[in-house]
């Protein structure tokens, strides 16, 4: 009988390690492990990344299939990842998604810049106050960054005026505006290309005012205070001629939490060796960078990139032996209690040879008392009760040394049953 439930619980350990396996490891059991990617604006140049980030994990995991997912902004991307149609997608850190999902890498940096002419009055934001301010094409005036700065400023949004970048060269010359607020990465991209576009129609060079990054950003943490090295929009001559403070959003790419641990950490290992791979040809790609692992922050990174970067990342190896050791003990410890309650009902409850050496003594008592026309029925007993006690036998439920003590019980019996027949 031990044999047996020995047995029963492992097949029951095993059964629990294949389910296990197959809620944590799928790909295991599958031809193919699909992930889906909201990459953003077609021709971004995330979606750039990501499209050469397929090739590489195609090299190197070809059961792994990735589906690039391309959105008309990044509001749509982080939105496709809310409602659960992505498992992974690119976001800026001022959309909720991102607090309530797991940074995989970092891909780059939007900063907000304004600027003014260069005989401005205006050295601080606060001499912006009630006057004029353009916004430059392609930034929204509801954009979340530009809202929080104007906040913090006492800005109001009526002073606002979007502009093209030609256009803003004659409103600065004519005084009609006087500043200009730009939204793009830091070096080459839409600030760069509109700073030259306003200095060619302006004909004058453009300063930058200083925002107080560190104050803006212990407001809203979800922004990153950033400065701005000389020249980093234009070379010769070098604009901006300083080092500039301001803030930025960083654009994420953010995993759901449901994703597996060891499946992020080995996208975020591929993800930077993608970027090493195309920096030479693709600059802005270097701006991909790790996402700082500090658990403090309001932006989590997710578990898995964690253990990646952190060097703790835990092989399928040791993972699957550590949920084996953990079922062995949890094995063990249900065994030892099963055989425990076992062992408790059997004490408390006849075992089959206490009620067969019952029923004899009983059966003893009236072959000496009972009439002669009785012993036949009760020879038909005995011969069930011998049969029960093989039964029992056989089912490995009576050791052999009892087995023979109550055989020769039921030979005595049966002997005195003869005796009164023949008597």
């Amino acid at each position: 009988m031990l044999r047996r439930f020995a047995i029963a619980g492992l097949f029951a350990v095993a059964a629990a390690t294949a389910a296990v396996a197959w809620i944590w490891f799928p790909w295991v059991f599958s031809p193919s492990y699909t992930i889906r990617i909201a990459s953003g604006p077609l021709g971004s140049d995330g979606q750039k990344f990501l499209s050469a980030f397929r090739r590489e994990l195609s090299e190197e995991h070809p059961r792994v299939r990735l589906i690039l997912e391309d959105e008309a902004s990044l509001e749509r991307s982080a939105t496709a990842l809310q409602g659960g149609k992505a498992d992974l997608a690119v976001a800026r850190s001022d959309h909720p998604v991102v607090a309530s999902g797991g940074t995989i890498v970092v891909l780059s940096r939007i900063a907000l810049v304004i600027m003014a002419p260069a005989n401005s009055p205006a050295a601080t934001m606060k001499d912006l106050l009630g006057k004029k301010i353009a916004l430059l094409d392609g930034a929204a005036p509801d954009d979340p960054l530009l809202r929080t700065v104007m906040d913090f400023y006492g800005l109001d949004s009526r002073q606002m005026v979007s502009l093209g970048a030609a256009q803003v060269g004659a409103a600065l010359a004519s005084k009609r505006i006087a500043a200009v607020v730009a939204l793009g990465p830091i070096g080459p991209g839409a600030i760069a290309d509109a700073l030259k576009a306003i200095v060619k129609a302006s004909k004058k060079p453009l300063k930058f005012i200083n925002l107080e990054s560190r104050a803006i950003t212990e407001q809203s943490p979800v922004y990153e205070p950033v400065e701005i090295p000389p020249g980093a929009f234009v070379a010769a001559p070098a604009s901006p001629q300083g080092e500039v403070t301001t803030v930025a959003v960083t654009v994420r790419l953010v995993a759901t939490k449901t994703m597996l641990n060891d499946v992020a950490g080995e996208i975020t290992r591929l993800l930077l060796v993608t970027r090493a791979k195309l920096a030479a040809t693709l600059p802005r790609i270097a701006q991909v960078e790790a996402p700082d692992t500090d658990k403090k922050g309001v932006l989590p990174v997710h578990p898995g990139a964690a253990a990646y970067l952190d060097g703790s990342q835990v092989s399928f190896f040791e993972e699957a032996m550590n949920i084996l050791f953990n079922i062995s003990i949890i094995g063990g410890v249900t065994g030892t209690l099963a055989l425990w309650v076992r062992a408790s009902w059997r004490r408390r409850r006849p075992s089959a040879a206490q009620q067969i050496l019952v029923r004899l003594s009983v059966l003893w008592r009236e072959v000496r008392t009972a009439p002669r026309e009785a012993l036949n029925g009760l020879d038909d007993e005995l011969d069930d009760v011998s049969g029960a006690l093989l039964d029992e036998f056989v089912g490995e439920q009576i050791s052999a040394d009892r087995f023979s003590g109550i055989a020769v019980m039921i030979a005595q019996i049966r002997y005195s049953i003869d005796r009164r027949q023949q008597t």
